[in-house]
């Protein structure tokens, strides 16, 4: 008895005032929400990329960087980073518009499709960690598939 009660106690000062376990936190659900041409040129281009991030969890969850992988009909497109501070709201869709900068070269086919059409499969793949309430990092990974549309400016 006197075992669990000390368990107790440690597992809940190791939570903090108002904290949280990482082991009771659902990971968010991440997808992309659309991409967006924001210039094209000769040599490549720059595209939005609206990621939708929806947090099952009461609390907001404090984020402070993102990578990811972006596959475009099968062919490895491009990478996005942030290392900008974001929140995702308790129980709530945040989006998030990240660049991806593009060099035709390197895209080849998947940059004509996304041209050429008014949606695109995709895939991607990456990681984006958040600080607890206590401060505590906790590195999420994420992946998903599926059809995204492709806006115009």
């Amino acid at each position: 008895m006197r075992n669990l009660l000390l368990a107790t106690v440690a597992l809940l000062a190791g939570c903090g005032p108002g904290g949280v376990n990482p082991a009771d936190l659902i990971q968010p659900d991440v997808r992309l929400d659309h991409l967006a041409v924001r210039n094209v040129g000769l040599s490549g281009g720059t595209l939005d990329v609206v990621m939708a991030f929806h947090n099952p969890n009461h609390i907001t969850l404090k984020g402070t960087s993102l990578s990811a992988g972006l596959d475009i009909e099968g062919n490895h497109f491009g990478d996005i980073a942030l290392t900008n501070p974001f929140s995702l709201a308790g129980q709530d869709t945040t989006l998030l518009t990240l660049p991806l900068t593009f060099r035709w070269s390197a895209v080849g086919s998947a940059a004509r499709s996304v041209l050429d059409y008014g949606a695109v499969n995709y895939a991607i793949n990456g990681k984006f960690s958040v600080n607890l309430p206590a401060g505590t990092p906790l590195d999420v990974p994420f992946s998903g598939q599926g059809n995204v549309p492709l806006l115009r400016p």
